[in-house]
């Protein structure tokens, strides 16, 4: 009983999946630093922040689809461009309105694919071929050749994610969140196997590149097939307009692509000035100390991350009790959670790594302790910032698209004009970040609640009317 239980439950199998995840990048990381010779580790790390782009190439389209799913299977009537609809007393999903969201989306990234196969394919050829210049003139004995297959093996893998996974995105805006992350779960173990087996035969910078396009056809197979198990059969839609339902997407999802796109800046952009500042071997010290912090913060978001479709569901129906009673206990399981994971990343990693790197090594003790201080708030961030989010509202877009310039600046002047080195690009966003947007926004996103955050973090959810008994909600 207890195990049926375990395996029907959605925080298991999203722990299940973040513990593969944060797992697999904990076991490949001293592989990488073992298998791969400094100046490798380096362009892994460039590679790695290229295809973060992935992430944010949709330029918003992603978490707008998810938030009208919610609303969709909430009952609603019609899309609002911005705000959350009408209460309707259906409490029915809309199918009709399912059907054209998903074709919307088929349509809308086979475009943006095409986008970005000649945007990435020119930009991202001239920054690897530049830095493969560089490091063999520094050092005769890198390989040109391997290098330049891993980007076009990456360039691929990049160019199918963006194409086939939107299939996971739809699936989890139907509140299949269980299934969702069981499918991700099945890619993520075929991606760890894959690359473990690559790079203890040798393949080292295709080893990543290969396995992730695997995992990609693994996710969108499976997806596909259980989202169009859930919906009945298509309706007739001769009166189905992707301009007119993209229209309705557009003015927020520019909003948050734009967003997206200069924290992309922060994130990865560093680890390519690092790289050409310092060249590979301090680069691979920066983009490893902040992807072990950022598994610690993946980890610990599960806890709200797997309710956010059902929360977009209450949101639709102006339930702020129902939202209170969700996330109070989550964010107190998500602020332990992060504290745990990233103690091990300050105190353990390190001394781990270095062992069995042979001398490899992640920044300084300092400065991760600062990372851990900005992951922290980040995260908290992330969590309001999703929440407001969820109302179809935007208004954090240009206070977060500011600071996230102003931390880019900083970060380039402090490197240039102080003794940091990639201290640096840690220092310039805390800085940035703490001027406005870390004490503004938690205030901010609990007034939304109908609460104070003081009185939300440590009295609990306020004692609201809710609008439908708990057991009544939509995908509960």
């Amino acid at each position: 009983m207890i195990f049926k239980r375990l395996a029907n439950s959605t925080v298991v199998w999203s722990w299940v999946l973040n513990v593969l995840r944060a797992g697999s990048g904990v076991i490949l990381l001293p592989l990488l630093f073992r298998e791969l010779s400094k100046s490798d580790l380096g362009m892994n790390g460039v590679l790695f922040s290229l295809a973060g782009l992935a992430l944010i190439v949709d330029f918003g389209f992603g978490p707008t689809i998810d938030r009208f799913i919610s609303y969709a299977m909430s009952g609603a009537k019609t899309l609002e461009a911005h705000g959350v609809p009408q209460r309707t007393e259906s409490q029915k999903p809309n199918y009709e309105l399912l059907w054209e969201l998903l074709e919307a989306t088929r349509q809308l990234y086979r475009y943006l694919t095409v986008i970005l196969f000649f945007a990435l394919g020119i930009g991202g050829t001239i920054i690897v071929e530049n830095l493969i210049r560089t490091e063999h003139a520094l050092h005769p004995e890198f390989s040109l050749l391997m290098p330049r297959l891993a980007w076009a093996a990456t360039f691929l893998a990049i160019l199918l994610d963006i194409y086939s996974n939107w299939w996971g995105i739809y699936l989890r805006g139907l509140n299949e969140v269980r299934v969702a992350t069981k499918v991700a779960a099945l890619a993520t173990i075929a991606k760890f196997v894959i690359s473990v087996v690559l790079l203890l035969s040798g393949a080292g910078l295709l080893s990543l590149p290969i396995a992730s396009m695997v995992s990609s056809f693994i996710q969108r197979r499976y997806a596909r097939l259980r989202c169009l198990k859930l919906l009945p059969q298509k309706p007739p839609m001769e009166h189905f307009e992707l301009k007119k339902l993209l229209a309705v997407m557009w003015p927020n999802s520019w909003r948050l692509g734009v967003q997206l796109m200069s924290t992309y800046m922060i994130t990865q952009v560093n680890t390519l000035v690092c790289a050409h500042v310092y060249h590979l071997e301090a680069s691979a010290k920066y983009s490893y100390s902040v992807q072990l912090m950022g598994y610690a913060s993946m980890m610990a978001s599960v806890w709200i991350s797997i309710k956010w479709p059902l929360i977009g569901q209450y949101q639709a129906r102006h339930d702020h009790a129902m939202i209170q009673r969700v996330l109070w206990p989550r964010i107190w399981l998500q602020i332990g959670t992060f504290f745990v994971l990233a103690a091990g990343v300050v105190f353990v990693a390190p001394g781990l790594l270095h062992w069995i790197g042979k001398g490899k090594e992640l920044m300084p003790l300092m400065w991760l302790l600062c990372l851990a201080f900005s992951a922290f708030m980040d995260l908290q961030m992330s969590t309001c910032g999703t929440l407001i989010a969820t109302g179809n509202r935007l208004p954090f877009i240009w206070p977060g698209i500011i600071t996230n310039v102003s931390s880019m600046i900083l970060s380039l002047i402090l490197l240039r004009f102080t003794l940091l080195g990639p201290g640096a690009l840690v220092i310039g966003p805390i800085i940035a970040n703490s001027i406005f947007n870390y004490w503004y926004w938690p205030p901010f996103a609990a007034r939304g609640l109908k609460t104070t955050l003081f009185r939300f973090l440590f009295s609990g959810p306020e004692k609201l009317p809710t609008i439908l008994p708990p057991e009544h909600s939509v995908g509960v």
